[in-house]
């Protein structure tokens, strides 16, 4: 089904450098304990994790159930996220693991959701070329930073907070794209500085 969403594509930064000083069962438990807390803010803001690739998780907003605010629960989860890394990083240090950053990238268009797979694996999926932009989009990020893309800005009702404009060059992208390094939206959800 062709529908209208958002993406929200989340990374660790320099997880796969740490990961060489530490037992792939550590690995895991660290991993599981921040998928966790990340999962709840996901779910409390309608959004629905399509899959987790590596450290990375992959969101869509808007699918399975429509919503016409998807752009603004996208964001609000993101500043959500980022706020949620001190309580994570808390926990870390508390159980001997390294503090963590994150990058998360956004990006709003059509996309084709549902079932996809084979006969012996099928999984809820979503597919376009608005997907890889996000995924360019995250790319781009620093730890702690949310960066949206101009199709997302556009869908905001509320007013956003912007740190900087940047316009870059994404790989495997044509033309240069204007994206927004987000720190806040409306009163209610701002990135803790």
């Amino acid at each position: 089904t062709m529908r209208r969403t958002t993406i929200l594509m989340s990374d660790l930064r320099g997880f796969s450098a740490m990961c060489k000083y530490m037992g792939a069962s550590r690995q895991v438990t660290m991993l599981n304990h921040y998928f966790e807390a990340m999962v709840g803010i996901i779910e409390r803001h309608h959004g629905t994790v399509i899959e987790f690739l590596g450290d990375g998780i992959f969101v869509v907003f808007g699918a399975p159930r429509t919503d016409s605010r998807h752009a603004e629960h996208a964001v609000a989860c993101a500043l959500g996220m980022q706020n949620a890394m001190d309580e994570v990083n808390e926990w870390n240090a508390a159980n001997g693991y390294p503090a963590l950053e994150m990058g998360i990238g956004i990006n709003s268009g059509r996309t084709v959701t549902g079932n996809i797979g084979s006969s012996v694996k099928m999984k809820y999926g979503c597919i376009g070329p608005d997907v890889n932009l996000a995924g360019r989009i995250e790319a781009q990020t620093v730890g702690g930073q949310v960066l949206i893309s101009e199709k997302t800005k556009k869908l905001l009702r509320r007013p956003v907070s912007i740190r900087r404009t940047l316009n870059v060059t994404l790989k495997g992208i044509g033309e240069s794209e204007m994206i927004y390094d987000v720190i806040g939206l409306g009163e209610k959800y701002r990135l803790k500085q």
